[in-house]
């Protein structure tokens, strides 16, 4: 997730462009290819649940042929 603070520019996600100003939030997925491009000075912030999930271990990875049984 990020926040902008402050300035303007265009999100671009899968292809896909975004306007986005200050006070606009926007979700970037892992799995999809992005850039940012500045018109003014950027001020964003980033935030994630990333060590929440880390901390109560709720983090998965696929690994093909693999069942759900194994995953211990």
């Amino acid at each position: 997730m990020w926040q902008v603070f402050e300035g303007e520019g265009t999100v671009v996600l899968g292809g896909t462009e975004h306007r986005v100003e200050t006070g606009d939030l926007f979700a970037v997925p892992s799995w999809v290819p992005w850039s940012l491009h500045a018109d003014s000075q950027f001020d964003l912030f980033r935030f994630t649940d990333g060590p929440i999930i880390d901390r109560l271990q709720f983090a998965r990875t696929y690994v093909p042929g693999q069942r759900n049984e194994d995953l211990a």
